[in-house]
């Protein structure tokens, strides 16, 4: 059976298991936590960032990686469009997306989450058994400051991260008025991209108590001023339809 190394918490993570749910593959589900995954992840892949699958020997590091090795050896369901042109067109999105929403929304997202202890061992802790959980609940202050470190999150950076998200959902928006879907005419996975990497402003998981348990006031606030616009729309509409 596949494994899936993540963090339960993470856009990008979610990015890996709805291309694994929509492959429609079993698979076993290891969650780690920041700073304490590097133990299991350096012994498995040479970076340690996270998702990671292993499936029967083989490695892959990574959630382009994931969907580029899944469509490689799951034909059925390809979330990569057969038109060249259109498939072209799929990963320049998905690559857009990493960076102006993927890591700009993790940056701005951190700088205030980390800021309370308490929601912030709310949002990382669930999916953690009761060792890891007691682990990380000692270390939080290094980790925090790690985690600060390897983000580079500050509040200029948390800043000028805001207005690049802002700025990329702009851009979406436009970019929806007049279309379905993000590279041709079927959902791929430039969807999936955009719909997971919004997966923190959406929460579509949570109860409106979860999300004021985890969420740090300025994200709730940007996420309720975000709702009506067409892309979180959109989002809503992708894991109805695709998720």
């Amino acid at each position: 059976m596949l494994k899936l190394y993540q963090f339960r918490f993470s856009h990008f993570c979610e990015k890996a298991r709805w291309a694994l749910d929509y492959k429609t593959l079993p698979y076993q589900v290891v969650n780690l936590l920041p700073g304490f995954h590097v133990r299991v992840t350096s012994k498995l892949a040479p970076a340690s960032s996270v998702p990671i699958v292993v499936a029967a020997g083989r490695v892959i590091q990574g959630s382009n990686a994931i969907i580029d090795w899944l469509d490689d050896t799951w034909a059925p369901q390809p979330l990569t469009p057969g038109d060249q042109v259109v498939a072209t067109q799929a990963r320049e999105w998905e690559h857009w997306l990493v960076e102006e929403v993927g890591v700009t929304l993790r940056q701005w997202f951190y700088h205030h989450a980390l800021q309370e202890r308490d929601k912030a061992l709310a949002f990382l802790l669930p999916g953690t058994s009761w060792l890891q959980q007691l682990q990380f609940r000692l270390a939080f202050p290094v980790i925090r400051d790690r985690m600060r470190q390897f983000m580079h999150i500050n509040a200029p950076n948390a800043r000028q991260a805001e207005r690049r998200l802002l700025q990329a959902l702009d851009r979406l928006d436009a970019e929806l008025a007049t279309r379905a879907f993000l590279a041709g005419d079927g959902f791929s996975r430039a969807d999936l991209s955009m719909a997971a990497l919004l997966a923190p402003l959406w929460a579509q998981e949570l109860t409106a108590e979860e999300m004021s348990q985890r969420l740090p006031e300025p994200v709730l606030r940007l996420r309720e001023s975000l709702l009506a616009r067409p892309v979180l729309r959109r989002v809503a509409a992708l894991y109805r339809d695709y998720r």
